[in-house]
């Protein structure tokens, strides 16, 4: 969802480099400094993420790089898809891992030996040098049409159905699109709390802090949208006013616990 924002504020910034204006063109140097700083830290694994897009893909890559990079468009896209395979070959690896723990383990429990403890492992030989020949699932899966954009795509439930049809990818997009585009969320919350225990205010147990985190959040969400009533505006300025607890949160549990017994 980021990635072709992100591109569209580099190629801005470039632009106000080559402005008429001084100042303005001094300012883009150092705002493309910083950025820069980010971007190579960061455009690596969105740009996978991209790829994990099947509306996307390669496709949008190659649009953007060669906007950014110009001949060296596609280098980094080779660099980018390279790093698609690497990822592919880590996790099939690990699969391979697991399912070789398993065959291992159902071997040991068998009581009987057939002496064709040989033959199963040039099998199996046989079969890891067949799979390095054959196509990877990111070929099959770049081969295909990327799917028409449309604002009510969910991609989690894409790779959930096209799980049985690419495994491998499907844990590798568990994992990438996972990941946070910001630091921003989790920073505020640290913030938050920052705010609520002080040091005359510290031995706030834990559900006491989290109950008054998610109160605020739920009452100055209603108040923003214009959905809180005029009794309900009442309380929650009564709640913020009474409220102040001790060192145990005492007075903060009842007082939670007594507004949202009276409202819905």
């Amino acid at each position: 969802m980021f990635f072709p924002e992100i591109c569209k504020i580099k190629l801005a910034i470039s632009n106000w480099i080559g402005s008429s204006n001084k100042s303005i063109a001094e300012m883009a140097k150092k705002m493309l400094q910083k950025f820069d700083k980010y971007w190579s830290v960061t455009h690596d694994i969105m740009g996978v993420a991209t790829v994990l897009d099947p509306r996307y893909k390669m496709e949008l890559l190659e649009y953007y790089y060669e906007k950014l990079y110009g001949q060296d468009s596609l280098e980094q896209v080779s660099r980018i898809q390279q790093l698609c395979y690497d990822l592919i070959a880590d996790y099939q690896l690990k699969f391979n891992q697991d399912i070789c723990a398993d065959s291992a383990m159902l071997e040991a429990s068998c009581a009987a030996d057939d002496g064709l403890d040989d033959y199963d492992a040039f099998v199996r030989k046989k079969k890891r040098a067949k799979t390095s020949l054959v196509r990877t699932e990111l070929d099959h899966y770049l081969d295909e049409e990327v799917l028409p954009r449309s604002p009510g795509f969910d991609i989690l439930l894409w790779w959930k159905l096209n799980g049985i049809k690419y495994p491998t990818l499907q844990a590798i997009a568990k994992d990438i699109l996972a990941i946070p585009i910001s630091t921003v969320a989790s920073e505020s919350a640290f913030s938050t709390s920052g705010q609520i225990l002080s040091p005359h205010r510290s031995r706030l147990h834990w559900t006491t802090l989290e109950a008054l985190m998610c109160a605020r959040s739920w009452l100055w969400s209603a108040e923003n949208s214009g959905n809180m009533s005029s009794k309900l505006s009442n309380e929650y300025a009564t709640l913020l006013d009474e409220i102040e607890p001790d060192d145990e949160g005492e007075i903060l549990t009842s007082g939670v616990a007594s507004f949202f017994e009276d409202g819905d």
